[in-house]
């Protein structure tokens, strides 16, 4: 047997499993600490009865910790081991390396300046926002720096106006401040300037080369015909004005066609786009900078001394370095991180699009898509993207996340804020027989926090002494095997019952009124009231499926944005409530 000092072990251990883990300690965790802070017990393990013992010690105190709210746990924690949660977190993140790492070069900038430059292509998908929004943005917070948002709109074909407000949006709801707002098209004069001195460097010239014949020319490392012949303004001035067609020039930076990397072969920097007005600019401009020559113009002018992002960049990070050169500019410290893979997330920008078109979705926020305006719609909090990106850091190795990552993290936000309610899917009609008196309900909506208010209900019986409830189809089969064991079941907050028959064909079942007094151990479900004290709900679900029911009536206090706990199914948010109807969106179990 565990002596007093190995019990108190336990307790501490199963006190903060519980609290790294929803609430719920497991013993064989437990047990395999308390092992660790006592290796003399693993003599007793080898002992079947002695083995057995210690796991039923454990896990009484693992029930025990387990019938604590989530804030009790860590209250009980902080007091009696002097353990708080920070501490908790700060030990986790030493040995599991998650969090940001000091950011490098500090010390040889007079203020870091990070940036996320998002295309106002649609919404903010999760892969963008978790590394190349969350992480800048925390860096340049954490060293008092400055963080540039940057719109990168130099492609009309593929940026939209209603996209530039849901950016701004999107990073707002997520809580990031931007110091500073450039827009890539309010600085077309800029860009054709710094051409025009490339021009006059002798760097850069215009070639009128099909994709297919300078390629010929990449592999074959000879410069096309025209690197010495068009370098001049003349020509530069020829494709601002009109004389060569969309697909007919672009401009090239001059480096070395015999260069070993074949991206750096004379890379383009412009070209002409005229069969799509820009969002902003309309048909003012023609000649459009490239991805590559349009950041080395903006990341020197924003004077951002750290470019943080994904490593499927290294390429454009030497194309960027060879115009750096060109303009004698120092380039910025360059920190690549590996990839997010999300299996479970793969839907591309265009397939969204597209699926849009077809009307097999109605918006960016469809709570069946990987956009940050879906996720937030359906529930997943703000903070747990903070969280997300703190976990996958800016490790150089790719890193996969599912969405039991992402659930994981917000289960523990919305434990402790979400309102809890009860819904009713597919309801059948509870009557209960014999009720003495009228019942009266009183339900925190927040456990373990009564200045979050309650819900209140008097249930009173009928002249025949019955009261009728709403239960779930799914609890059917609960309720038909406590009828055929003559079996007590508990109603959650209420009472308890004894259930006399189960019709199915009439969706009814009949009980027998039997206490209100707590009885350990018996299957427990949840109710709704029947009669004005419901109100009819939907709950939209991520796999694109509706679910039909009732939720108690008190819901009709709930405002639009609202989180809630659906207790015994799972977490969501209020998406409207009309009063006679509320429409929920699902975020997990």
């Amino acid at each position: 047997m565990l002596t007093s000092e190995q019990r108190n072990e336990a307790r501490k251990q199963a006190l903060i499993n519980a609290v790294f883990h929803e609430g719920r300690a497991d013993a064989k965790a437990v047990v395999k600490k308390l092992l660790a802070s006592f290796p003399e017990l693993k003599r007793s393990m080898k002992d079947a009865k002695a083995r057995e013992e210690i796991f039923n010690v454990v896990s009484e105190i693992c029930n025990e910790v387990n019938s604590l709210s989530y804030e009790m746990q860590v209250k009980v924690l902080e007091n009696e081991f002097n353990i708080t949660l920070k501490d908790l977190k700060i030990e986790k993140a030493s040995k599991t390396r998650e969090g940001l790492p000091p950011l490098p070069g500090v010390d040889k900038v007079k203020k870091v300046v990070t940036r996320f430059a998002p295309a106002p292509s649609g919404a903010l998908h999760i892969g963008q926002v978790l590394r190349a929004a969350l992480v800048n943005y925390m860096y340049a917070k954490e060293y008092n720096g400055k963080f540039v948002l940057r719109i990168e709109d130099t492609d009309p074909r593929r940026v939209k106006k209603p996209y530039y407000k849901w950016l701004l949006e999107d990073l707002k709801a997520l809580g990031v401040k931007w110091d500073e707002i450039v827009y890539e098209s309010d600085h077309f004069e800029i860009y054709y300037k710094y051409t025009e001195e490339l021009f006059k460097k002798g760097l850069a010239y215009v070639c009128t080369c099909s994709q297919e014949e300078f390629q010929k020319y990449k592999e074959e490392k000879k410069a096309c015909p025209h690197r010495e012949t068009m370098d001049k303004l003349e020509f530069w001035k020829k494709m601002l004005n009109g004389e060569y067609k969309e697909g007919e020039a672009v401009v090239r930076l001059k480096t070395s066609m015999t260069h070993p990397n074949p991206a750096l072969r004379d890379p383009p920097l412009l070209r002409i786009i005229t069969s799509a007005p820009h969002p902003r600019t309309g048909y003012k401009y023609r000649v459009y900078p490239l991805y590559n020559f349009a950041v080395v113009i903006e990341d020197h002018l924003s004077g951002i001394t750290h470019v943080i992002r994904g490593k499927e960049h290294q390429t454009n990070e030497e194309i960027q370095k060879v115009i750096y050169k060109a303009f004698n500019w120092k380039p910025p410290l360059f920190i690549e991180y590996g990839m997010i893979k999300l299996p479970e997330m793969k839907i591309h920008k265009r397939h969204i699009r597209a699926k849009m078109r077809e009307g097999e979705i109605l918006g960016w926020d469809d709570v069946t898509l990987p956009t940050i305006r879906a996720f937030l719609r359906r529930g997943i909090h703000p903070e747990t993207f903070k969280q997300l990106s703190l976990h996958v850091g800016v490790s150089k190795s790719d890193i996969t996340l599912h969405y039991d990552n992402i659930y994981s993290h917000n289960r523990q936000i919305l434990s402790k804020i979400a309102k809890r309610i009860y819904f009713v899917e597919d309801p059948y009609t509870l009557v209960i027989k014999d009720v003495p008196r009228p019942i009266e309900v009183k339900m925190d909506w927040l456990p373990g926090k009564p200045e979050a208010g309650y819900r209140y209900y008097i249930l009173e019986p009928n002249s025949k002494n019955e009261v009728e409830l709403f239960i779930s189809k799914k609890d059917i089969d609960r309720l038909e095997s406590c009828a055929n064991r003559n079996a007590t079941l508990r109603l959650k907050d209420l009472a308890n019952i004894t259930v006399l028959e189960v019709k199915r064909e009439e969706r009814k079942v009949i009980a027998r009124f039997h206490s209100t007094k707590i009885i350990p151990g018996i299957t427990k479900i949840h109710w709704v009231p029947t009669g004005d004290l419901n109100v009819a709900a939907l709950i939209l679900m991520p796999d694109g499926s509706t679910l039909r029911g009732y939720v108690e009536g008190m819901a009709q206090l709930l405002e639009n944005g609202e989180y809630v706990q659906f207790e015994r199914f799972g977490f969501g948010r209020v998406d409207r409530n009309e009063g006679e109807l509320i429409i929920f969106t699902f975020a997990h179990s």
